[in-house]
């Protein structure tokens, strides 16, 4: 099927201490703030166009708030509204500007996730001390630090019903599997999707019976492997230690950094490669299995990854 979504856009995530998770993504990181208003920071990495793939709200408690995928167009938004309407799903209406920098949106929960749909969106230049010589950039180099993320590339999720979830990505979203990988149980553990042509724009992979839906982490694309070592060294200077990596994951064959927010817990994957991009018309999906690359902990070619300890949503019980 044709897709009706274009891209990932954002993640809106909030935190208990904005000033001290600004110091984190502006300052140790390298993110670049578009605005700041009524107690939320909007982020974007040295290449992202839109307004923002990141917002930060201050609120008493650390949490995701959507995840949100910008459609092909207009009509796109208005089709997927319809369905979700059809199937029984209760869409929430956001006005243009509720957000800033973006035009109407759609919300819906789904499998406990809470997901965001948008089209029109603002795209502003750099200020212009920051901005780049270069048209098909925003930001100068010559002012960026060195972790500097260059744009959101996907996000991973994880909930008890993970079949379920991926069949909804691919059949109402149109989500290709690019890869997945088969536990010890002999039961698919984790989905790799996408709807551009990188590895994945979306992760998500399943727990035990009765775990909360969480939000894993949000990933940015930096140029290669040794950007990930001089991010280590950053993080090494201000006392922070990576979460899992550098190494390379054996699924999407990327270039992996994890390290989390200490404010708020958000966890940031750098993803150095892309590993690969797939312009197959015809691809079938990968599949992995325990016996070939460890176990659903510990699946990666080189090094280790995270634990798989989620942030909850800020609407959770």
């Amino acid at each position: 099927m044709s897709s009706p979504i274009a891209k990932l856009g954002h993640v809106a995530a909030s935190t208990p201490d904005l000033e001290e998770s600004l110091w984190f993504f502006r300052d140790v990181l390298g993110f670049n703030v578009t605005e700041r208003v009524d107690g939320v920071a909007y982020l974007r990495g040295m290449r992202d166009w839109e307004h923002h793939t990141l917002s930060l709200a201050e609120a008493d408690r650390a949490g995701v708030d959507h995840v949100a995928f910008r459609t092909r167009d207009a009509a796109a938004l208005e089709e997927l509204a319809g369905t979700f309407e059809a199937e029984g799903t209760e869409v929430t209406r956001v006005a243009a500007g509720e957000e800033r920098g973006q035009g109407e949106a759609i919300r819906v929960e789904k499998f406990g996730h809470p997901y965001e749909f948008y089209y029109d969106v603002e795209k502003p230049d750099a200020p212009a001390d920051q901005r780049s010589k270069l048209h098909n950039r925003l930001y100068s180099e010559a002012g960026a630090n060195r972790i500097a993320p260059r744009r959101i590339d996907h996000v991973h999720l994880q909930d008890a019903v993970s079949p379920d979830h991926a069949a909804w990505l691919g059949d109402v979203l149109g989500f290709e599997t690019r890869e997945r990988y088969r536990g010890d149980d002999g039961e698919l553990w984790g989905w790799w999707m996408a709807v551009t042509a990188l590895p994945h724009d979306i992760a998500i992979h399943r727990e035990t019976a009765g775990t909360d839906p969480l939000f894993h982490h949000v990933s940015y694309h930096v140029d290669d492997f040794d950007d990930l070592w001089d991010a280590a060294d950053v993080l090494a200077e201000h006392g922070i230690a990576p979460d899992g990596g550098p190494g390379r994951h054996a699924i999407t064959q990327a270039d992996f950094l994890y390290v989390s927010d200490p404010a708020s817990g958000i966890r940031v994957e750098l993803f150095a490669g892309p590993g690969y991009l797939n312009f197959e018309p015809d691809w079938e999906p990968i599949e992995w299995t325990a016996d070939e690359i460890g176990g659903a902990t510990d699946h990666q070619w080189i090094g280790r990854g995270p634990e798989w300890v989620g942030l909850p949503y800020v609407d959770a019980e």
